[in-house]
């Protein structure tokens, strides 16, 4: 029992004496982070990316991501992009025809969200979309309006939509919208200009030569979430 005392004891005094030994933090580093955020979010300044304002606020970690069909060089997209601008409208540096609502991805989810679409994609046949009249369309928010060809036949995207509606779901992701207008935007302003646009809308048809290919051969989709862009081969 003694021995116990004494080894209790040794124990004690060797804790006291470390804690004295121990050398203060030394201020610079004690202030360091105080009240500052390791990881600051960035600040969201429209004026830097031409007005535009974010759908949802950016978080480290989270990856902003949409499924689409990605489209080739175009006459008829040309065309119209080069009146657009005239019109001083934003123009579209890659245009695309959408099959997801653009939704926030964690990092650590990516490869595995990659890999169950391209499983459910595995099944899709190659086709063929035709670019059909000039229509305009309103982001959710009615923070911007768009305009752009609609895209058919429906019945085809409809089937890509509902094969990634399966992963969405999956991952508690909101789904792509019931009854869409499946389109391809060329062109985009600020605000709802809706109707004013719509009145240019004649206008611009005739610019467009009768014969111009309208026709888009489909033989991949695309994902783009973040900075990276991932590919689908279709069957």
């Amino acid at each position: 029992m003694d021995l116990i005392q004494r080894y209790s004891g040794d124990s004690d005094s060797e804790h006291d004496e470390s804690e004295q030994k121990m050398l203060p933090l030394p201020k610079a580093i004690a202030t360091m982070f105080d009240g500052k955020l390791y990881h600051p979010k960035p600040d969201d300044k429209p004026d830097s990316h031409q007005g535009r304002t974010r759908l949802f606020e950016h978080e480290r970690g989270n990856w902003a991501t949409y499924v689409y069909v990605p489209c080739p060089d175009m006459d008829l997209i040309e065309i119209i992009q080069e009146k657009l601008s005239e019109c001083g409208l934003e123009i579209i540096e890659h245009p695309h025809i959408s099959l997801t609502k653009t939704v926030v991805l964690q990092y650590h989810w990516i490869q595995r969200f990659i890999n169950d679409i391209k499983s459910k994609l595995s099944t899709i046949l190659r086709f063929t979309v035709t670019l059909g009249n000039l229509e305009i369309f309103c982001n959710e928010n009615c923070s911007r309006t768009f305009i752009g060809f609609l895209a058919e036949p429906a019945e085809v995207l409809s089937e890509c939509v509902d094969q990634l509606d399966k992963v969405l779901s999956d991952y508690n992701l909101q789904k792509y919208y019931e009854n869409p207008k499946f389109h391809l935007s060329v062109a985009w302003c600020l605000g709802d200009q809706s109707s004013q646009l719509r009145t240019k809308l004649k206008s611009l048809e005739l610019e467009i030569e009768v014969g111009t290919c309208r026709s888009l051969k489909v033989d991949k989709l695309m994902c783009k979430t973040g900075n990276k862009k991932y590919n689908f081969d279709l069957v």
